[in-house]
């Protein structure tokens, strides 16, 4: 998690920006002079994350319309949009260029509050410049500047900018307390944007003491609060923060799926910078489960999407990691040459430093340790290439020596032989671990089912003294009454064979969806499965299609789904109740309905019921990811859940699946 990707710069950015642009671009045509320039304006600020070259064609137009008008409050505010759009370009050049320019208007008209917005944009430009002691100073003035004039708008904005000079520089305390100020002053100005904002900062910094517990709490606030207000954005910084925690905690199936739905939450919006990031932590995931290729494409995404916005950070960031990668492969070449690219760009940025007279002596004695780290390894390397060189030299010339080397040979074979049986074992280590969390849950339900096979399994027992007994009592025996003996024994025995069958279905794990599954026959193993805690408590009505109720799909993971509802609606119902379920074939897809009349959900949960650890059950009783992961799954199959529920008549999911 970088907080170069959670920086605000200027303005606020609203969401459902193009549809809004689109409205504004219609106005330019009725609009002269002033009331133009305004119009340009407000679509700069609307388009210049996602379309930046559309957002400086208008931009410029502002400016010349401005010039022409001769009035130095406009100009100076088209030369700050300017100078937003290249930031968003990632020219930060030209951005510092053009609020220069704007910052001398300002001193020039005496405005504070224009000059005030000029210290903190110039200083939050300096931070990306790695200028951290200069933007601290520019930002230090705009935060004194604002308490003289006593403006509070964008204080937010400055005192998180100044937490994250802080947080760059290693002293987490000291950000954390400007962050908590920023989100008091957010919160006093009902700016939920800015709050978001800040709670993603605070939560970043307990990641970076690795104080996990503290980092979720932040973090899933400002998920809550970003779906409230529809957010995708910040949500999206929320999601990979949450992830990073899930990762760290050994959860890789949870944190894999954060991350990705982190990637499809930004690329709905086109935040390249998001994207970046969230191909970065995927790359992050795949080297932790061993899988180097797979960390090898998502980091060349994530450079694609850092050179195409100039992000330096990002390409240092996924550069350190690609040595990472190619350094667990053991190649050591390409983990050289990846160390030495990222050597040269992080040079490359402190040259650009030095020209601004900053003192950052820390930082080169850093680059300094790397580069004789480096050396040390190019050395290493160097040596060993000479000495295997050396060695088949002498094996060639000498021919005892050769023997000698045999022996040598063999022993490292050996040792080699017991490193691949000590990894292998520790694979399988690994494997267990990860795969607890699983058995727990199915201990569970393995508890369930052996509670009902006791039941058949007395038939059995019953049966067999009743016919033991009629042996031994040595007497005529009825042929029809024998055969009733037998058929209680069947019957024991089916039972207890569809219980079992049941359970497998659950253990499945097809790689695919190609399975031809019959919903019907699914939802019949989930109700025997649960048919200890529903009997002689709710009435289960299935009403199913009689024409076929098959469709491809992977059948273990739609038990899953189905098994999830189903449960749900047990839950739902405290005493006696019903629970109703419907499947039916309409056009192209199959609609399965699963209705009961429990306590329902009230509206302002009915939105956050597919989140990400949401739960209304007491702590202990649930994770929240239960339904989360059931409308994974519905959408893996290209279907899609309907919800209607209210506290007095009950809940019902409509199921719709593809055929």
């Amino acid at each position: 998690m970088k907080t170069t990707s959670v920086i605000i710069l200027f303005l606020s950015i609203a969401f459902g920006a193009q549809e809004q642009s689109d409205s504004l671009s219609a106005l330019l045509e009725n609009k002269q002079g002033s009331e133009r320039i305004d119009v340009l304006h407000q679509i700069v600020i609307d388009v210049w994350l996602n379309y930046p070259d559309r957002a400086m064609q208008y931009g410029e137009e502002a400016l010349k319309l401005s010039e022409d008008l001769g009035d130095s409050i406009l100009i100076s505010k088209s030369l700050r949009l300017i100078a937003g759009v290249y930031y968003y370009k990632g020219d930060y050049e030209h951005s510092l260029e053009y609020n220069n320019r704007a910052f001398d208007l300002a001193v020039l008209l005496k405005d504070s509050s224009l000059m005030n917005n000029g210290y903190n944009n110039i200083g939050l430009l300096y931070y990306n410049l790695g200028s951290y002691q200069t933007a601290l100073e520019y930002l230090l003035r705009a935060k004194l500047m604002k308490e003289s004039i006593g403006e509070t708008y964008g204080m937010a904005t400055t005192l998180n900018n100044i937490g994250l000079i802080y947080h760059r520089l290693g002293d987490f305390k000291e950000a954390r307390k400007y962050f908590r100020e920023a989100f008091a002053v957010a919160e006093q100005m009902m700016r939920d944007d800015d709050k978001i904002y800040s709670l993603n900062n605070v939560g970043i910094t307990y990641l970076k003491e690795n104080n996990l517990d503290a980092a979720m709490d932040h973090f899933k606030s400002g998920l809550e609060l970003a779906q409230e207000v529809k957010n995708i954005n910040w949500g999206a910084v929320s999601l990979r923060g949450i992830g990073e925690v899930m990762m760290r905690r050994g959860d890789m199936d949870s944190s894999h799926l954060l991350f990705s739905k982190s990637l499809s939450d930004s690329e709905s919006i086109d935040d390249k910078k998001g994207i970046s990031e969230a191909y970065f932590l995927l790359a992050q995931h795949a080297l932790r489960r061993g899988n180097t290729e797979e960390a090898i494409q998502y980091l060349d995404l994530s450079n694609e999407k850092a050179f195409q916005l100039q992000l330096r950070q990002q390409r240092l960031d996924n550069l350190k990691l690609y040595s990472e990668v190619y350094r667990d492969e053991g190649n050591t070449p390409l983990e050289i040459k990846y160390l030495n690219e990222y050597i040269k760009l992080r040079d490359s940025l402190f040259q650009d430093v030095v020209t601004r007279n900053l003192n950052l002596v820390p930082l080169k004695l850093k680059e300094e340790a790397d580069r004789y780290r480096l050396t040390q390894q190019q050395a290493e390397f160097q040596n060993q290439l000479l000495t295997n060189q050396l060695f088949a030299i002498i094996i060639i010339i000498t021919v005892p020596l050769l023997v000698v080397m045999i022996v040598l040979l063999r022993k490292n074979d050996k040792k080699k032989r017991e490193l691949e049986e000590y990894n292998e074992e520790l694979k399988r280590t690994q494997k267990l671990l990860i795969t607890s969390e699983k058995m727990a849950s199915l201990g569970v339900l393995a508890a369930g089912v052996g509670h009902e096979i006791n039941n058949p399994l007395n038939f059995i027992k019953n049966g067999i003294e009743a016919v033991s007994k009629k042996i031994s009592e040595n007497k005529d025996i009825d042929d029809e009454e024998l055969k009733s003996y037998f058929k209680i024994i069947n019957e024991g025995v089916d039972r207890t064979a569809n219980i079992v069958k049941s359970l497998s279905h659950f253990s499945r794990r097809a790689p695919g969806a190609n399975d031809r599954c019959n919903i019907n026959e699914i939802i019949e193993n989930c109700l025997l499965i649960l048919h200890n805690k529903i009997r002689n408590r709710i009435r289960v009505i299935t009403n199913f299609t009689s024409q076929s109720a098959e469709l491809k799909g992977n059948e273990g993971r739609l038990h899953q789904a189905m098994m999830n509802i189903i449960s749900n609606a047990e839950q739902a119902i405290k005493g006696e109740g019903t629970i109703e379920i419907t499947t039916r074939r309409k056009n192209d897809v199959m609609e399965i309905w699963v209705e009961d009349d429990g306590e329902g959900i009230p509206e302002e949960n009915l939105l956050k019921i597919s989140d990400p650890f949401f739960t209304t059950k007491s702590p202990g009783e649930g994770t929240g990811l239960g339904l989360f992961i059931t409308f994974s799954i519905v959408e893996e199959h290209n279907g899609h859940i309907d919800v209607k529920s209210s506290p007095s008549e009950g809940t019902k999911f409509i199921i719709t699946l593809p055929l």
